[in-house]
């Protein structure tokens, strides 16, 4: 046990950068991956970032027992996740309780920031309203259609869907609430109602509702900055201290190098250190759910896997808590190709441990595994 000296919810517990990486893979799940259902995965991380579906099936896969892709997506057809757009005006899985008041909550921003590129491409109320329209008739009675489909429909009420004015649409309508994404239909996602698709539930008071979604966050990604949790929300800053404020009895802090850490208390009982190898996927909260990414990767390689500044995040290959690489898979008949590109040369015993790694991925997938 360390021995803890709290004032005004401080600590000292020693604690450095790299035992903050060390707590986070035990928060969120990736060190000890106990839970039993991917839907408790979800509602313990509040939401976890699913523009890459793929990759964001195996985030989930990564934090729960004996699981495999089939079984997530089985989830997420029989409604026990949601996918939908609720925070920065990109794709999450989210559960279903907490999707309304999400989309509530954080989306007003987004569609007010978006009113410009809305614009360009020639978007207004008049017609959101009509699409709207449109897509109410084509989906009552639980239907559920693919992109492909839901643009047909636009275009079949004189709604030109080309020029990624389709997908505004489809985010636009999202965030305000009314579609999110249904079961897969083959390997197109498809769209659905949300009023028809997940029932209603009755809403908490805004401030319980925020201080629970708040302590989520601090609590399964903890140790977190208050910055971390306004970029992870979109909140704006002065959003994110109050919300903060709201649980911050319930939590402590710790300021190192001059930036105050907040976490719940079970989070310093013990100096826990994981020694294991982990491949995350692409966005996966691990780097996703912080603007402060430092804990876990050297800054000078964050360049690596950030792409050409085109927002995407590479997957990534974690060994002591820090990103040490990046992989990326090729999926071939029945076999799965891990390709691994190093920041530096791996160890034999490292290789060892990500052929590991690599072949809990597979049994994921349930296809046999090369590692290149």
């Amino acid at each position: 046990m360390v021995s803890l000296t709290k004032k005004n919810n401080a600590i000292d517990t020693g604690m450095t950068l790299s035992s903050i990486a060390h707590q986070r893979l035990q928060q969120q799940h990736i060190a000890q991956f106990d839970f039993e259902k991917p839907e408790d995965v979800v509602s313990w991380m509040g939401a976890m970032q699913a523009q890459d579906y793929l990759g964001a099936l195996w985030g989930v896969g990564l934090r729960t027992k004996n699981t495999s892709e089939a079984a997530i997506e089985k989830a997420l057809a029989d409604r026990t996740i949601i996918r939908t757009w609720p925070m920065r005006g990109t794709l999450h899985f989210v559960a279903p309780a907490d999707a309304r008041w999400m989309l509530k909550t954080f989306t007003p921003r987004v569609i007010a920031r978006s009113a410009g590129i809305y614009r360009q491409v020639g978007l207004d109320k008049k017609i959101f309203t009509k699409s709207a329209k449109l897509l109410v008739a084509a989906l009552e009675g639980g239907k559920q259609l693919t992109r492909k489909e839901v643009y047909e429909v636009l275009e079949r009420g004189k709604i030109a869907a080309t020029d990624m004015r389709g997908l505004h649409i489809l985010g636009h309508l999202a965030q305000e609430g009314l579609i999110c994404f249904g079961a897969r239909k083959g390997k197109q996602p498809t769209f659905t109602l949300l009023e028809e698709w997940i029932p209603a539930v009755k809403a908490k008071a805004d401030d319980a509702a925020m201080a629970e979604f708040t302590l989520r966050y601090f609590t399964s990604h903890g140790p977190a900055t208050v910055q971390d949790y306004a970029w992870w929300t979109g909140l704006t800053a002065t959003e994110a201290k109050a919300a903060h404020e709201l649980v911050k009895s319930s939590l402590v802090s710790e300021t190192i190098q001059g930036i105050t850490y907040w976490m719940t208390s079970d989070h310093v009982a013990t100096k826990t250190k994981s020694t294991g190898v982990y491949l995350l996927p692409g966005f996966d909260e691990y780097l996703v759910g912080y603007t402060n990414r430092t804990p876990a990767i050297d800054t000078t390689r964050f360049k690596q896997i950030a792409g050409n500044g085109n927002g995407i995040l590479s997957s990534t290959i974690v060994i002591n808590s820090q990103v040490v690489g990046t992989w990326k898979r090729t999926i071939q008949k029945e076999t799965v190709i891990i390709e691994t590109n190093p920041f530096e040369s791996f160890t034999k015993t490292q290789k060892s441990a990500i052929t590991a790694a690599a072949k809990r991925y597979s049994k994921f997938l349930d296809l046999e595994v090369q590692v290149g």
